[in-house]
């Protein structure tokens, strides 16, 4: 079987927000976030799911990582895939070290991004991926994308973008708000800006008829 193999463009970005209640801090398809950044090499909050004290009072977060593959380069009718993400578990392990990749609207490089992980209101997009827990080893970690992933692929193979939200399952894909003083996803990740591209959040998709170059790397571009 023929394979395509994607980078990120440098598109990929990191958003976040906090507030008194947990749905102040996870927001809706509408909301911005109080934080955005899209010039990253590394982030050490790239997942961040958390409930703590202090002087000010209790505070929720809530922080996502956005990842866009330009698909425009592929052809053919994909019938397989895997995301392979540069990650390390710097939070509590169990349960909050699981994250997992959902559809995403097409990102404005703002603010404006932390809500672009939900299809409308509070309701997330596409589940794309498989549950992954994250090592406290750095890494790769490798995600399988399941059929709706591919299907998302298939919209976009030779024509467009793909955007994938890295969230974290516990608390932000279930929308259960963590515990004060418990337990908290904390996940790092390297990002396409990060030097060189060893480290590069990448995909790999397997097609099912011929592509017009296979075991070729196609680099992400920004729009």
């Amino acid at each position: 079987m023929p394979t395509l193999n994607f980078t990120a463009g440098t598109a990929d970005s990191n958003t976040g927000k906090s507030g008194t209640s947990w749905a102040t801090a996870r927001a809706d398809a509408t909301t911005s976030g109080s934080y955005h950044n899209n010039s990253a090499s590394t982030g050490s909050f790239g997942v961040y799911n958390l409930y703590s004290g202090g002087r000010g009072g209790n505070t929720y977060y809530c922080r996502r990582s956005y990842i866009p593959f330009n698909l425009t380069l592929g052809s053919g009718t994909a019938t397989g895939a895997e995301v392979s993400l540069y990650l390390d578990n710097l939070g509590s392990t169990g349960d909050n070290s699981r994250v997992i990749l959902v559809e995403a609207t097409s990102l404005d490089g703002s603010t404006a991004d932390h809500g672009n992980c939900f299809s409308s209101g509070t309701t997330l997009g596409t589940t794309l991926s498989d549950i992954v827990s994250v090592s406290t080893t750095a890494g790769y970690h490798t995600f399988t994308l399941n059929s709706d992933g591919i299907a998302a692929i298939n919209d976009d193979l030779g024509s467009g973008t793909i955007t994938m939200a890295l969230i974290g399952y516990t608390n932000d894909h279930q929308n259960s708000a963590p515990s004060l003083g418990g337990a908290s996803t904390k996940i790092y990740l390297r990002y396409a800006n990060y030097s060189g591209t060893s480290s590069d959040p990448k995909m790999e998709v397997t097609t099912a008829a011929a592509a017009v170059t296979s075991n070729a790397t196609f680099f992400g571009t920004n729009f």
